[in-house]
């Protein structure tokens, strides 16, 4: 079960409930829109069709960003923390959630985070020297896999393990 920490005080409890600066997040996802547009409107003069594709899923995802920021921004304090509103506490789970498996060792951590991040560099080695040859298309999928791997390997060599 997860415990309030006084110690690690924070606006939410991350990153399940994490609270961010709605207004700078909407000013954001605002320039992110306009960017977008002018991204649609500059491809469509150049008759780049897949630019213009881009530019228009880009401008979407931004204003799905800026309705949902807003709506946060409505709906008061909790969404939107000042200097006078302090942190809640975290959820607590309930009671009969099963227990938490036995922290990874630090040992352990770096293992794993050298093996995938070893892993990463003989994805993107092979695939710019040998598989480029045969098929550029794979050489390419291999590197988007790759580059993947990283924020996973940093993930798991920075979980709670027994040294916290």
């Amino acid at each position: 079960m997860a415990k309030f920490d006084p110690h690690r005080i924070r606006s939410g409890d991350e990153p399940m409930h994490a609270r961010s600066p709605l207004r700078m997040r909407l000013a954001m996802a605002l320039i992110g829109l306009a960017s977008a547009i002018g991204g649609v409107v500059f491809f469509i003069t150049q008759h780049a069709v897949g630019f213009v594709v881009f530019c228009a899923v880009v401008g979407l995802a931004a204003l799905v960003d800026a309705v949902v920021v807003a709506r946060h921004i409505r709906q008061g304090p909790h969404w939107q923390p000042g200097r006078d509103i302090p942190p809640y506490r975290p959820v607590e789970e309930p009671e009969d959630w099963p227990e938490d498996r036995s922290p990874l060792s630090q040992r352990t951590r770096e293992q794993v985070y050298l093996i995938m991040m070893g892993t990463c560099l003989v994805l993107v080695i092979l695939a710019w020297t040998v598989v480029r040859l045969f098929s550029p298309g794979l050489a390419i999928a291999m590197s988007v896999v790759a580059a993947f791997i990283p924020p996973f390997a940093v993930m798991v060599a920075n979980a709670r393990g027994r040294n916290w």
